[in-house]
């Protein structure tokens, strides 16, 4: 009798286990929910701080207050025309609106091509000429990490707030010299094309969970402001060498101090670092630049 109600008890365990394991992937499988497109098209627009009922009126393309009031009116709106006018209005991927790739926005490098630079801030432009054209130059809090430049532009207005859209710049490994000359030169050639980047710095994680574009900027609740703590100056990268060299790796024999200089130089000469601000003398500047080489 005793064994008995040893193997009873064995079963009742068994089944007792498999019934939690099942619990527990019933949850994981409700915790991981597709969210659907019309719940995406919803997000994105709140993100970039319209509310729900506010998107007829900003964004048009024949939708009624009545469609975005539940999903299933919505859903009957949304053909390739709205959806891709929406992907084109925050600058977002379609894959990432339509529920197949994690990736928001697509990522511009610009690392080793100061050269492309200036066209792109001017195709930005002329696309939308009279939205305002600013950004933000995220640096890493520790010695390691990515830094990044993140473009907004005001794409319209819902009362007094200001709508913006983004526009990622990323590869730009902060403490290796040669990608921080070319970050230099990236930023003076934003503020010589009238784009003023303002200097933040953000934890390494952050930066990084930014960078690869599959985070909507939008979602914090200041957007773009919510970001970054201890201010910095980008633009002193092109005028002072101190700026210019701060957290460079300087590696074995100070090869890395020495080639970021080098290399500044290289692209003054190609008229990369001439952010036109302020009242600084070109001349002086070089031969700062000059100097903290020889040095």
């Amino acid at each position: 009798m005793g064994s008995l109600l040893v193997e009873w008890l064995s079963v009742l365990l068994k089944i007792a286990e498999q019934a939690i394991r099942l619990w527990a992937w019933l949850k994981g499988k409700r915790q991981v929910r597709t969210e659907t497109i019309t719940e995406r098209f919803i997000r994105l627009f709140e993100s970039h701080n319209v509310h729900r009922n506010q998107i007829p009126r900003f964004f048009g393309q024949g939708l009624t207050l009545q469609d975005v009031q539940s999903d299933t009116a919505l859903m009957a709106k949304l053909d390739e025309a709205v959806l891709q006018a929406a992907c084109d209005l925050f600058a977002v991927r379609r894959e990432w609106l339509d529920g197949a790739e994690p990736a928001v926005y697509a990522c511009h490098d610009f690392y080793k091509s100061p050269e492309l630079v200036g066209d792109f801030l001017e195709t930005l432009r002329a696309a939308n000429p009279d939205g305002d054209l600013y950004g933000v130059v995220f640096a890493p809090e520790s010695a390691d990490g990515e830094a990044l430049i993140v473009l907004y532009e005001t794409v319209g207005w819902v009362g007094d707030k200001a709508i913006y859209r983004y526009h990622l710049l990323h590869n730009w490994t902060f403490s290796y010299w040669k990608a921080r000359a070319y970050l230099a030169a990236c930023v003076a050639i934003a503020w010589k094309h009238g784009v003023y980047l303002r200097g933040e710095y953000l934890a390494s994680a952050d930066i990084a969970a930014l960078a690869d574009g599959s985070s909507l900027i939008g979602e914090q609740d200041q957007g773009i402001y919510s970001y970054g703590g201890r201010k910095w100056y980008p633009e002193d990268m092109a005028i002072k060498p101190e700026v210019f060299l701060e957290g460079v790796d300087p590696e074995r024999d100070n090869f890395g101090v020495r080639a970021a200089l080098g290399l500044w130089l290289e692209l003054d000469a190609q008229g990369f670092m001439n952010p036109q601000v302020g009242s600084y003398d070109r001349a002086d500047i070089r031969a700062a630049f000059v100097a903290a080489q020889a040095g």
